[in-house]
């Protein structure tokens, strides 16, 4: 009885865990009728190391400017932290990746928000959001090349991918929500590694 007991204990942890940490990326109408290929977890992503995996691409930040891959030599590391309108994870760490953004700058980071389930400038509950948490880094939306591209391999968000000047992937793929700590963690282990 107790061994049952311990097991559904354990199923809800990690289902919770799952739901707390992360939500499935809803389809946008440009990604619903694309085939998607899904990465079961962040090691399927461990071979994209140091591939250029965003390609070419032209899209709008929530403001409405034009940006294209050339945004990536801004930085010696860029975090693109991809999210949606209706993740709370993805919202409750926006805060401190904004803390972390200002932190950062003229230190070789920049953040970058990829908003996955928005493909039209001056989207007012991606604006609202932004304004909201103070994630004041640059916040771009879903275009076509995007959602043909990277985002056709996301399935959960928060998922975040950092990137070296050239765009080429540096280090995992990580899947998820983190905290201030955890992300600084991560980004001075990446920096060395440049």
């Amino acid at each position: 009885m107790r061994k049952k007991w311990a097991a559904v204990v354990l199923l809800i942890g990690i289902t919770g865990g799952l739901i707390l940490g992360a939500c499935g990326r809803k389809q946008t109408e440009n990604s619903a009728n694309k085939e998607t290929k899904v990465e079961s977890d962040a090691k399927d992503s461990t071979a994209q190391d140091g591939k250029v995996i965003f390609g070419t691409f032209q899209t709008k930040t929530l403001e409405g400017e034009d940006v294209t891959q050339e945004l990536f030599q801004q930085a010696d590391l860029t975090m693109v932290n991809i999210w949606g309108t209706f993740c709370g994870p993805c919202i409750n760490e926006m805060p401190e990746l904004g803390e972390i953004s200002r932190e950062y700058a003229g230190k070789g980071l920049q953040i970058v928000g990829l908003v996955s389930d928005v493909s039209e400038v001056q989207d007012a509950t991606a604006k609202e959001i932004v304004e909201k948490t103070q994630a004041d880094y640059l916040q771009i939306i879903a275009s076509e090349d995007l959602t043909s591209g990277i985002l056709s391999q996301i399935n959960v968000v928060p998922t975040t991918i950092f990137v070296d000047k050239e765009g080429k992937q540096v280090g995992d793929v990580i899947l998820g929500a983190k905290n201030k700590e955890q992300w600084i963690r991560i980004i001075e282990g990446l920096k060395t590694s440049l």
